[in-house]
């Protein structure tokens, strides 16, 4: 039996680029809301084609007496100048990203890159309901996915940052937790190839 056939084949999938999972540092990460947010750095050559997934849980106040609480879309949990299920915006710049932000959500920052929201208020992460989750769960997302532009940066800082315009009333923290059930895309592709390759050699034995 002869392989060689599929050797064009190898050649032609070599240069796709699949992306790496970004792991957060011991597995959690506590953003407060009363600093400017928790950075770490990733070390090697971060892109667009990187991925991301976590849960957040948590809900930080946005109020003082502790208030207008909130979930990782910027959704309220527990009412203070706006009622539980409500959202309210703002516009700013974090890391030099100019947007209308959600008070109260998650952010990442990328140095040298720009700042993204990770979750938006909407019905399935509670807004208009009067019992809004508590914890959400980001998916495997590429960076693209989830708003970056086309990048390379070489170990940059990355900040996940609580939205808000005034830190000094707030209290408590999200805190930001990995789960592996999800395979990243690269592990996909790979089972797929194999797989593939497999299905060949045997149709070329028969």
């Amino acid at each position: 039996m002869r392989i060689t056939a599929f050797i064009p084949v190898l050649f032609v999938l070599a240069p796709l680029s699949f992306g790496t999972a970004i792991q957060i540092p011991a597995g959690s990460l506590s953003v407060s809301g009363v600093t400017s947010g928790a950075p770490f750095t990733y070390t090697g050559t971060l892109t667009q084609n990187d991925t991301l997934q976590l849960i957040v849980s948590g809900t930080p106040c946005l109020q003082n007496p502790p208030s207008y609480c909130t979930n990782g879309a910027g959704v309220v949990v527990t009412a203070g100048s706006s009622p539980v299920g409500a959202q309210t915006s703002f516009s700013g710049s974090f890391n030099g990203t100019s947007s209308t932000w959600t008070y109260g959500s998650l952010l990442l920052e990328i140095s040298g890159v720009g700042t993204v929201q990770l979750f938006q208020p909407n019905a399935a992460n509670g807004l208009g309901s009067g019992a809004p989750p508590t914890s959400l769960t980001l998916t495997s997302s590429t960076l693209s996915g989830l708003g970056f532009g086309n990048f390379s940066v070489v170990n940059p800082t990355l900040t996940f940052v609580l939205a808000d315009t005034l830190y000094s009333d707030n209290s408590g923290s999200f805190t930001l937790s990995q789960s592996s059930s999800t395979p990243e895309p690269s592990s996909f592709a790979l089972v797929t190839l194999a797989c593939g390759i497999g299905g060949l050699l045997l149709r070329r034995r028969r």
